[in-house]
């Protein structure tokens, strides 16, 4: 009789334990979150496909919380600058911006750090500046005479930058004859002998709400030349110099949206690539959604088994 009790014992310890292991084992039994989080990030930048400020700062809201971070300053880079850089991000929100954006503006110190390459250019642009400020009806002659110098240190710097870590022989494909435009060519004087930024804004910011986004950029300059552009309208495209047959040097996305295949919306406010080597992010921000669990259990999950008492009786 001794046997039937330890018998009778063992049985109900052993479903009360199976019991707990299975409320264990089933979802639901912690506190997670489920969905996609919003996510932002001031910048990202790449030269020649190399990483060069990964996605910074950047955040993430995984449980739906506001997070923000921010910093004064870029990380040291040899084309990008900016001033104070926010990022912010919690459920179904985000946002990022930039200030004092400023792109490229000692572009060849890349590939020339003592100037060595860029006397020729200066000496030309110099020629350039002279002949533009000349009286109209003697303007195309003297450009007729001085252009060709500038093609020539332009195609020096494209080929001299073959094989560097900023391959600028994108350069050599433009014909500086058929930039007619006088403030365009200045500026690209300006810009390529350092005296320029390549791209400008006194403010960039990004904003999402659920599958919209909204992009503010404030005082755009490419080429030191204004950008007008409507920042209302998603994924507007702006080439630098923008004239038939000449490849643009700067290429623009101002309010970029993209429908994320994970359900999630991003708006980049300014995306830019330069001679495809400079690529830049500025100011970013996707919206998605996360729900916490706290135990509640899902369609189709089994339920917890439930301990039923029983009256076990005990003899001997």
């Amino acid at each position: 009789m001794k046997n039937k009790r330890h018998l009778a014992l063992t049985g109900a310890l052993l479903l009360a334990a199976g019991a707990a292991t299975s409320a264990a084992l089933l979802p639901g039994g912690s506190a997670n979150a489920a969905g996609t989080p919003s996510s932002a990030f001031g910048l990202e930048l790449s030269i020649a496909g190399n990483g060069v400020i990964p996605r910074t700062p950047a955040v993430s809201s995984t449980d739906g919380a506001l997070k923000t971070d921010s910093l004064i300053g870029l990380p040291a880079n040899p084309v990008a600058s900016g001033g104070i850089v926010n990022a912010s991000a919690q459920n179904g929100a985000a946002s990022a911006s930039v200030t004092d954006l400023t792109v490229g503006q000692d572009l060849l110190k890349t590939i020339d750090p003592q100037g060595a390459l860029t006397g020729q250019l200066k000496t030309a642009c110099t020629q350039v500046t002279d002949a533009l400020a000349l009286p109209l009806d003697q303007v195309k002659g003297a450009l007729d005479q001085v252009l060709p110098g500038l093609q020539t240190a332009i195609d020096t710097i494209a080929d001299s930058s073959k094989g560097t870590p900023l391959n600028l022989s994108g350069l050599g494909a433009l014909d500086i004859t058929k930039l007619t435009d006088p403030t365009q060519l200045k500026a690209l004087c300006d810009v390529l002998a350092g005296n320029l930024k390549v791209v400008g804004a006194g403010a960039v910011e990004a904003k999402c709400t659920g599958n919209t986004g909204t992009t503010t950029i404030a005082d755009l300059k490419a080429l030191g030349l204004p950008v007008n552009v409507d920042t209302k309208k998603a994924n507007q495209a702006v080439k630098v110099p923008d004239v038939a047959g000449v490849p643009p040097i700067v290429e623009l996305v101002v309010n970029r949206q993209t429908a994320n295949a994970d359900g999630t919306f991003t708006v980049d406010a300014l995306y830019l690539n330069v001679l495809d080597q400079v690529k830049l992010t500025v100011a970013s921000a996707t919206c998605g959604n996360v729900i916490a669990d706290r135990g509640a259990p899902k369609p189709g999950d089994a339920p917890a088994p439930k301990p039923v008492k029983h009256h076990i009786p005990v003899t001997g």
